[in-house]
C-alpha cells in the first residue's frame, strides 16, 4: 500500500503520540536494555516510519542504526527523520550479510504475506553469535477483522507458536509475554462485536482516553520489565537470542 509524502508526516506523529506505539517502543527499549549484551548494531526489519528506530536511538545514542521496508518512500521517509541506514527488502529476503547486527528488531511485519520460516531464518543469520532478536505480533487468529484488513494483515499468533517457531530456527527463548492486556476486553468488544468499519484502528484519539490507555500501557511496561509475563493480550511480545555456538 503505497501512501503520499504528507500520509508518511501523519503516520510518524500518530506514533509518536498514540497509547499503543508508546508501550511497543517502551517494551521494544526495555528488552534491549535488560538482554543485550552489545548494542552496537541495530536492525529493525519492517521500520516503517521509523518510530521503534528514533525510541532506540534515544536510548542507545551510540548505536549504529539499520532498517529495511519494502516500500522505497517509507525508506526514504525514515533515512530523512532518523539517520538510519534504511534499505528496500523484504524480511524474509534480508539484503545483509551474516552477522551483521547485534540486535534485530521485527515489530508486527510477520502477519503480513511473507514467508515467516524463511524471515526468522533470516533473523538468525544475520544476527552475530550471542544477538538478540525482539519480535512483537498481533495476538489470536480469531481476532482477525477488520483492522487486520484495513492494514493488508493475514494472520495472527499466539505466544506459544512464536516460540516454537523461532526455536526452529535455532533461536533461544529468553522471554515471552502477551501484551495490551488491560484493555483487552475493550479491544474484543470493538473488534468483534461492535459494527466494523472501513478504516484502522490506528487513528488519533482523544486526548483524555489516549493519556489514560497510555496510563495502563506504562503499567504494563512495568510488569514486562520485571520479567512478569501477561496471560492474554492483544500483542504477542518474544525475545530470544542466537546461541553463542551453533
Amino acid at each position: 500500500m503505497s501512501m503520499v509524502p504528507e500520509e508518511y508526516e501523519r503516520m510518524a506523529a500518530l506514533e509518536e503520540s498514540m497509547w499503543w506505539y508508546h508501550g511497543l517502543h517502551s517494551h521494544v527499549v526495555n528488552a534491549i536494555k535488560a538482554h543485550g549484551r552489545a548494542v552496537n548494531d541495530v536492525l529493525d526489519a519492517g521500520c516503517g516510519t521509523g518510530g521503534n528506530l528514533k525510541a532506540i536511538a534515544r536510548s542507545f545514542p551510540d548505536a549504529r542504526l539499520h532498517g529495511l521496508d519494502i516500500a522505497e518512500q517509507a525508506c526514504s521517509f525514515t533515512r530523512s527523520k532518523t539517520g538510519a541506514q534504511v534499505v528496500v527488502g523484504s524480511v524474509d529476503a534480508l539484503p545483509f550479510a551474516e552477522g551483521a547486527f547485534d540486535v534485530v528488531v521485527s515489530a508486527d511485519v510477520l502477519g503480513y504475506r511473507i514467508d515467516v520460516d524463511a524471515a526468522m531464518a533470516h533473523f538468525h543469520r544475520v544476527l552475530r553469535p550471542g544477538g538478540l532478536a525482539v519480535i512483537n505480533l498481533a495476538a489470536y487468529q480469531w481476532m482477525l477483522s477488520y483492522h487486520d484488513r484495513a492494514v493488508g494483515q493475514v494472520r495472527r499468533f499466539t505466544r506459544r507458536e512464536v516460540v516454537h517457531l523461532l526455536r526452529q530456527q535455532g533461536f533461544q527463548p529468553i522471554f515471552a509475554s502477551y501484551w495490551n492486556t488491560v484493555l483487552f476486553p475493550l479491544m474484543v468488544i470493538r473488534r468483534k462485536l461492535l459494527p466494523a468499519p472501513e478504516a484502522s484502528d490506528v487513528t488519533p484519539f482523544d486526548p483524555f482516553a489516549n493519556r489514560f490507555f497510555k496510563g495502563c500501557m506504562s503499567l504494563e511496561a512495568r510488569l514486562l520489565k520485571a520479567g512478569v509475563p501477561l496471560p492474554f493480550g492483544g500483542s504477542a511480545f518474544v525475545v530470544v537470542r542466537k546461541p553463542l555456538r551453533p
